[in-house]
């Protein structure tokens, strides 16, 4: 059975376009497409590309399991990475890149820094200003502590997390609240780096570990494996981790 034909086809018959299929299923438009050209060994393993043919198969009203057997027999090489992200040399190269460009940001990073050292030191000053009548003027609060790298925001073991088996895979979904820029990584693939704008919804799914690094945390809600998870806060730039255990700030 040709597994990309049959999937094309049966699309075909239905007058139904890729964005059509990824707006009913939440499966990527390059996903669907490396799925009908038999080109699995781009998807980031086999647990990856079996997930996305079954939904895919299934929504078209075709039989999953003759698919996946067909699969199953077809011999497979080894899973590249995924080609969705340009490197960054390819980048550099296609844009022109000129590294003298470095010096005028980094200038301002460094101004950013001392401005910000200064302001320390002055606060630092005034907390300890002595008052006419002796005492020394009362220090301020200290802000609410952020989740510092290495705490877990949700785990399986506080019922904020889904207990999730070992078989069944890490489904994750990202709903953008606001404008939201992600770089999503499956089972040490980038399989997305782009910004996710208002109102997306994108999904992806790993056999392990799924780690995100995000521009603004509270842009966005998670669900894994339908469970909603909400938002993981508030924060700039911030990386976390997602396994079976929980959800995990690393930085």
């Amino acid at each position: 059975m040709a597994i990309g034909t049959t999937l094309k086809e049966s699309r075909a018959k239905r007058g139904l376009s890729l964005e059509d299929i990824h707006a009913k299923t939440k499966i990527h438009p390059r996903v669907l497409q490396l799925l009908e050209e038999e080109k699995f060994d781009k998807l980031p393993s086999p647990l990856f590309a079996k997930s996305f043919l079954k939904s895919y198969s299934e929504f078209l009203g075709l039989n999953a399991e003759d698919l996946l057997g067909a699969y199953d027999k077809m011999e497979r090489k080894e899973p590249e990475q995924a080609l969705y992200i340009q490197t960054a040399a390819e980048r550099d190269r296609k844009n022109g890149f000129d590294k003298r460009f470095i010096l005028v940001p980094g200038a301002i990073a460094v101004a950013f820094v001392l401005v910000f050292f200064l302001m320390d030191v002055f606060k630092t000053v005034n907390r300890w200003k002595v008052r006419p009548d002796g005492r020394a003027a009362a220090q301020k609060k200290e802000p609410k502590a952020k989740p510092a790298t290495g705490d877990t925001l949700r785990s399986v073991s506080a019922g904020s997390f889904p207990r999730i088996a070992a078989t069944k895979p890490l489904d994750l979904t990202v709903k953008a609240i606001d404008n939201v820029w992600l770089r999503v990584t499956c089972d040490d693939k980038v399989l997305f780096e782009a910004i996710l704008k208002r109102g997306q919804e994108e999904s992806w799914t790993a056999k392990d570990k799924i780690e995100i690094w995000t521009g603004n945390s509270s842009n966005m809600q998670l669900s894994l494996n339908r469970f909603k998870l909400g938002s993981p806060g508030k924060g700039v730039v911030r990386k976390m981790l997602i396994t079976r255990e929980g959800l995990k700030i690393l930085g």
